[in-house]
């Protein structure tokens, strides 16, 4: 196998950028030289639903608001500052939702600036140059920045990069690479003495973030250099198969091949086989030749295949396309790294090929297995595919593959819109020609693969010439260009003339001449119609026009020859949309076809996103030449379908050319949400609901309203926007009824019919038949719960709380069950003093609800003794007594009443049984009162004795 060298060139670029220049070069297949972009500013960002904090907003005060200004501004809607209101900012927190307590602060006069406390994330943009100044904006196109947020290290996922070789020490790639091998000279190292491998490498893994050069793909992986091509690109397949088994044994967990060619080698698929089955993903170039001759290793099932777009997502004129073609990445001008050798000063290049649209994906590759590691290189394959955003025709295609690599994507980020399809020009088959009515006309390839046909009326027979002219073909302007194909027909659809300039001419160094290509033919038409079709060569589209032009002429055709046109007609147009989806496709053949071999094996429908084939019923109708597929059970709306026709044959036997169509159904308005329901819970409330089967579901959006007003998909209060099927919704206000509304949101942006429920608010009361009690008492505890319209409930579990009065933490005493008019009562001996609260918890109707804390202090039973309690001036007495609960070793007062006021004169210790003892012995003689105090502390309030009155004589 060769590996056709690329052709170098070196450009200027913007002094902006670099105060040096670029070399260009082009990928594996040898297509000429690619320009470097314009300077252009460059856009990472995606528009995105913005989160912020759900009960907070920030505001800055005017700087003449007084403070008493700034708190009245905050309590009229019961806003609290995290800071003091004399900072000019400060964060407020309401219980109300953030965007209805931004509504009212802005309004006041004391506010000057009001917003919703966004929240942030650390960003991961790249400082080098070339990212900086655009250049890369191709990495836009795979949504690679948004990509980085997520995940920016590929780990131990080490990429093998089989190919020239790489220059180590490039500046950009010092630390990036691990020890690789050298299959040409075995022994030496892996150095690059072509371009090649070191601008492969760089695309990968570049030292990202470090103020020059480039930004890698895979940020900061590491590169295993394995040489397998020589100095001018060209390698064996004896060399490349070892170098994929060494890659293979040595660890590697990603293998790059930008390389490729015609002819199938069966050692060859064996050894990128035997790489997948050992976990490895192998990425390989689609090749350059703008044509669908099969490359190899790409078109090898197991290889996952990248073709080439320019950074707008458009598929490349070089671009090699088929259906072994699995996905696509950008492969036009981008920027990576060169080998020193060839320009030490500044070792950056430009290039334009498939061989740097695979990288790319080897890149995302790296980062998905290091994010992933249980899967499996099919299973990381699959994601890839799976995750891409469609391109071209709809569904899988021979040009894009499964679509666009999308990294954010695969890497777990949310889905982005496909790329726009190109409107059907409706003229795709003969039956559908355009008439030509003057001598020319002109008209652009719209879509990958379109072929336009024109139909041209003769009244006599009639020598002309049928020329097709394009627009300007320079690879080095434009990425897609027009190399002309044109072919005419007679009334029986045999081929009477063609021409076809798919490529410029070569100078003598074989690069490109830039030039307008045009292809002619000279003809007989016969008298009656003919037909002209006019597609590209390379099936790429080219939004410039062509021209076509039928002129008398001197000279005429040859005649009919072979090939004859096989389809006149199809009933689904090529790239239809909104089909219905109960169609029946038909297609109308120019000729006889053999019945017996219209079969469900040579007819078939696909499902054009995941390939799998729809069960169909094949008709044909031997009147009409008309083949019909029926499917057995209706399609899947807004789905991309492919038709395909291969192995047909006429009654002669021979098998006609492969037929294949793409169209995509209806995209219907999404049903509704299944099963929306809500549950009530104190101040939240619990919302569910059922994802309807739509292939193109995007997201449930759930809003609320204060009131049994539901909200429309513009007012009332966001509460979910996502792909879940439960959301517990806080924040909400008690006594108050809220009203929610789901729909279900497609990809397109279509809406489905509201679904809602209500959730009623509720009222609850508390109240007791005593504050204070003694210990060993008891209390009847009151309580209600009503809808905040009077309305009452029997059954309904009312909880009953109980806290000591010194903790924090609730327990639940008893659960009640409300009666006819929604009260309950309990009685209740609290051995401390207790905080008490009753709640009703919600359920499917109504919202929770709880009462305010209401509380009971116990006190102590003081007694207390004097004995005896008359006595002699000079003698003493007693007064002793005991506190229950006790307190064991906690202080009780002994005071004395005088002048009126009570003065505490001694304090002694309780014992572990609560008892106490004073002796007193008085100074005066006459009537002495004295008491016990038992102070509050955390468990019971204070208490104090029965007076004792002492006569002392």
């Amino acid at each position: 196998m060769l590996f056709r060298p690329a052709h170098v060139l070196r450009l200027g670029i913007p002094a902006a950028l670099v105060a040096a220049t670029l070399i260009t070069v082009t990928g594996s297949s040898g297509q000429a030289a690619q320009p470097e972009p314009k300077q252009r500013k460059f856009s990472t960002g995606i528009q995105a639903t913005p989160a912020y904090e759900p009960n907070s907003v920030v505001v800055k005060f005017r700087d003449k608001a007084t403070t008493t200004a700034r708190k009245q501004a905050l309590s009229k809607h019961a806003g609290k500052a995290a800071t003091s209101v004399t900072s000019d900012v400060v964060e407020v927190t309401g219980s109300v939702p953030a965007p209805d307590l931004l509504k009212k602060l802005k309004a006041e006069p004391s506010v000057e600036l009001a917003s919703l406390n966004y929240t942030r994330k650390a960003s991961a943009v790249p400082n080098d140059d070339a990212y900086a100044q655009g250049v890369q904006r191709y990495l836009s196109t795979v949504r690679m920045p948004q990509a980085w947020d997520l995940s920016k290290t590929a780990g131990s996922q080490t990429v093998a990069v089989l190919d020239t070789g790489v220059d180590a020490g490039h500046p950009d790639l010092v630390g990036r690479t691990v020890p690789g091998y050298n299959t040409i000279n075995p022994g030496t190292t892996p150095n690059d003495d072509n371009f090649h491998g070191t601008f492969v490498s760089g695309i990968i893994a570049a030292n990202t973030s470090n103020t020059e050069g480039i930004a890698g793909v895979a940020w900061n992986a590491k590169v295993m250099p394995v040489k397998v091509l020589d100095r001018d690109g060209s390698g064996s397949d004896a060399d490349i198969v070892t170098g994929i088994n060494w890659a293979v044994t040595h660890g590697a967990r990603v293998i790059n091949l930008s390389l490729g060619g015609p002819g199938d080698d069966p050692v060859l698929r064996d050894a990128v086989a035997n790489a997948v089955s050992q976990g490895v993903v192998v990425v390989v170039s689609a090749g350059n030749s703008g044509d669908d001759v099969p490359q190899y290793p790409a078109a090898y099932p197991e290889a996952l295949t990248v073709g080439a777009t320019n950074d707008n997502a458009v598929t490349t004129s070089f671009s090699s396309h088929a259906d072994w073609v699995d996905i696509s990445a950008p492969g036009y001008n981008i920027v990576s790294t060169g080998p020193r050798f060839l320009d030490p000063s500044f070792p950056y290049w430009q290039g334009s090929g498939t061989s740097f649209s695979a990288p790319i994906v080897s890149g995302v590759a790296a980062l998905v297995r290091n994010k992933y590691p249980t899967l499996t290189a099919a299973q990381v394959v699959a994601r890839l595919k799976a995750t891409a955003r469609d391109a071209g025709p709809r569904g899988i295609d021979p040009y894009y593959g499964a679509g666009i690599l999308d990294a954010y994507a695969a890497l777990g980020g949310s889905w982005a819109a496909d790329f726009a399809q190109a409107a059907a020009d409706g003229n795709d088959f003969p039956a559908r020609a355009t008439p030509l009515t003057g001598s020319s006309i002109s008209a652009a390839i719209g879509a990958e693969g379109d072929v336009d046909w024109y139909k041209v009326d003769s009244a006599a027979a009639r020598n002309v010439t049928v020329k097709v002219s394009g627009p300007l073909y320079d690879s080095v302007e434009f990425a897609q260009n027009f190399g002309p194909v044109v072919s005419v027909y007679d009334q029986n659809f045999q081929q009477i003339g063609s021409a076809e300039k798919p490529r410029p001419d070569e100078d003598a160094d074989g690069y490109e001449i830039p030039g307008i290509q045009s292809a002619s033919t000279n003809v007989s038409l016969p008298a009656g119609a003919a037909y002209i079709s006019v597609r590209n060569y390379n099936g790429s589209r080219d939004s410039r026009q062509y021209t076509l032009t039928v002129n008398p002429s001197g000279v005429g055709g040859p005649g009919a020859s072979e090939p004859r046109l096989l389809v006149k007609d199809a009933s689904v147009p090529d790239f239809s949309v909104n089909v219905a989806q109960n169609v029946a496709p038909s297609i109308t053949f120019t000729q006889d076809l053999a019945p017996a071999t219209v079969t469900t094996d040579t007819v078939r429908l696909y499902n054009g996103k995941t390939g799998a084939a729809v069960p169909v019923t094949p008709s044909y109708d031997a009147a009409t030449n008309k083949v019909t597929l029926t499917p057995t059970s209706p399609l899947v709306e807004a789905t991309a379908y492919r038709i395909r026709l291969s192995g047909v044959q006429n009654p002669a036997g021979a098998t006609i050319a492969p037929f294949t169509t793409t169209f995509r159904t209806v995209d219907l308005v999404p049903p509704v949400a299944g099963t929306f329901d809500a549950t009530g819970a104190y101040l939240a409330a619990t919302l569910s609901w059922k994802i309807p089967a739509i292939p193109d579901f995007d997201q449930v959006i759930v809003r609320r309203n204060v009131g049994s007003k539901p909200p429309t998909s513009t007012t009332g209060t966001l509460v979910y926007a996502g792909t879940g099927t439960t959301v517990k919704n806080t924040g909400l206000l008690q006594g108050t009824t809220y009203t929610f509304a789901a729909w279900v949101k497609d990809r397109s942006g279509k809406v489905s019919p509201v679904a809602t429920t209500q959730l009623l608010g509720m009222k609850s009361a508390i109240s007791t038949n005593g504050s204070l009690i003694n210990y060993g008492g008891a209390i009847t505890l009151k309580g209600s719960v009503i809808r905040i319209d009077n309305l009452a409930y029997a059954g309904l579990p009312v909880a009953v709380y109980v806290r000591p009065k010194n903790v924090s933490t609730f327990k639940l005493l008893t659960t009640l069950k409300t009666g006819t008019t929604g009260s309950v009562s309990y009685a209740y001996k609290p051995a401390v003093s207790s905080v008490f609260a009753m709640a009703f918890l919600g359920n499917g109707d109504l919202m929770g609800t709880r009462t305010a804390n209401i509380t009971v202090e116990v006190k102590p039973i003081v007694s207390a003794t004097l004995a005896p309690a008359a006595i002699k001036l000079g003698a003493t007495t007693r007064l002793s007594g005991t506190v229950n609960p006790a307190h064991s070793a906690r202080l009780v007062y002994l005071q004395q009443y005088g002048n009126k006021v009570w003065t505490t004169i001694a304090s002694v210790k309780q014992t572990s049984t609560g008892y106490y003892a004073f002796g007193i012995k008085p100074k005066a003689r006459g009537l002495v009162a004295y008491r016990v105090v038992f102070t509050a502390d955390a468990d019971h309030a204070q208490s104090i004795s029965a007076n004792k009155t002492l006569s002392v004589s």
